[in-house]
């Protein structure tokens, strides 16, 4: 049994001693949250600082599926030599007394203290690292379905960058191996404000003209007057715990302000209800846009994203797939095989998108079935009780 130090409440200590490991390698695990954690002392709230596809269909049955892959490799610690994947994934069944519903949900533990990447494979049940942090875990989910039918996500979307010149000298000093940077070759070459793969501080080398710059970004966030401002994923809890439709849902969001993790950090937020509707939700500046869709990636839908002039080539896929099953339903190898095709391969070279856990929700049987790491030969299902 792993340390728990920082608690004293005996429903977390009870939770963090739930927690099992659901697969072989130590990547995904399972808790169970009957705590408060709208009441967690201050020293946690203040770790909270998340490539996704997903797609709303339904089987043969009538059953509403909602069905998601969460890409994010958390590539600043990867060890690229060794062991490319980095993700600690947890199952988590939340059951607060104060909350409306149960859920059932996935979360990705990593962000618990992801500028160190010290949450990693195999540590929540290695006997020795403290896992008081676990109790983050239900505002750490990137994706759930409640008792009532609702289901959400969160993917990421691209955020431009404003180059900032330093100087040339300096550049090697800051360069980061872990993170992504633009070399350019030709006289007079500047960055690209949309070069896709940017993020914070990256560093952007033209060596014919001995110039080098650095990205800085924004803090994305809304600003209406009056509301509460809260991170995207604490949003998607309050609407887990709340909200029995994808109207109740929308209404939470339009009552509340967003803000981004981090520097550089925008999302938007796809929900779904049991009766079949899915909405996107995006936040252009302060205003809130609602658009009636059934599935999303990482580009903006409500206005013109030049991150992707082209198109997403997932979301194309998913939408030629979604078009041609959209009056009988989708077979359920076939809705596995759809998801399968946008999964983003994790032992590839692409640091920033690689698939850690695919998953199906029923929202009409409330079960859930997940895969680990883009292997769909083997998968784990739960039901909400």
């Amino acid at each position: 049994m792993n340390p728990h130090v920082l608690l004293k409440d005996p429903k977390q200590i009870e939770a963090i001693e739930s927690i099992r490991r659901v697969d072989e390698k130590g990547y995904l695990y399972h808790m169970v949250c009957n705590y408060d954690y709208y009441d967690l002392p201050d020293m946690f709230k203040a770790i909270i600082s998340a490539g996704c596809s997903t797609f709303v269909t339904k089987n043969l049955d009538g059953d509403v599926l909602f069905v998601r892959n969460y890409d994010y490799s958390h590539y600043k610690n990867n060890d690229r030599v060794h062991n490319p994947r980095t993700g600690l994934n947890m199952i988590v069944e939340g059951y607060n007394p104060k909350a409306k519903y149960k859920s059932l949900g996935c979360g990705d533990a990593y962000w618990i203290d992801f500028k160190n990447g010290s949450y990693a494979q195999g540590m929540a049940d290695d006997g020795v690292t403290d896992l008081s942090g676990f109790v983050l875990c239900p505002y750490l989910c990137m994706d759930g379905m409640n008792e009532a039918g609702l289901a959400i996500s969160i993917l990421a979307l691209p955020v431009k960058a404003d180059w900032k010149e330093i100087p040339y000298d300096t550049y090697e000093e800051r360069l980061n191996p872990n993170k992504e940077n633009l070399f350019l070759e030709k006289p007079g070459e500047v960055p690209d404000p949309y070069w896709f793969t940017v993020s914070y501080n990256s560093i952007a080398v033209n060596k014919a003209d001995k110039k080098a710059w650095i990205a800085d970004m924004e803090t994305i966030e809304t600003k209406k007057e009056g509301k509460t401002t809260y991170l995207h994923p604490i949003v998607m809890r309050m609407a887990l715990d709340n909200c029995a439709s994808v109207e109740e849902a929308v209404s939470l969001f339009d009552n509340v302000n967003v803000k981004g993790a981090m520097p550089g950090a925008d999302y938007h937020i796809m929900v779904a209800d049991k009766s079949g509707r899915s909405r996107l939700i995006e936040w252009l500046g302060d205003e809130m846009v609602v658009t009636d869709i059934n599935h999303a990636t990482n580009h903006y839908v409500a206005r013109e994203d030049k991150f992707f002039p082209d198109g997403c080539g997932r979301d194309e896929m998913l939408k030629a797939g979604l078009f041609r099953t959209r009056k009988k339903g989708m077979r359920e190898d076939f809705v596995e095989n759809l998801i399968r095709l946008v999964i983003q391969d994790p032992t590839n070279g692409a640091d920033r998108g690689k698939t850690q856990y695919s998953c199906i929700y029923n929202l009409t049987k409330k079960t859930l079935r997940i895969y680990s790491f883009g292997d769909m030969s083997k998968y784990w299902d739960y039901k909400l009780q």
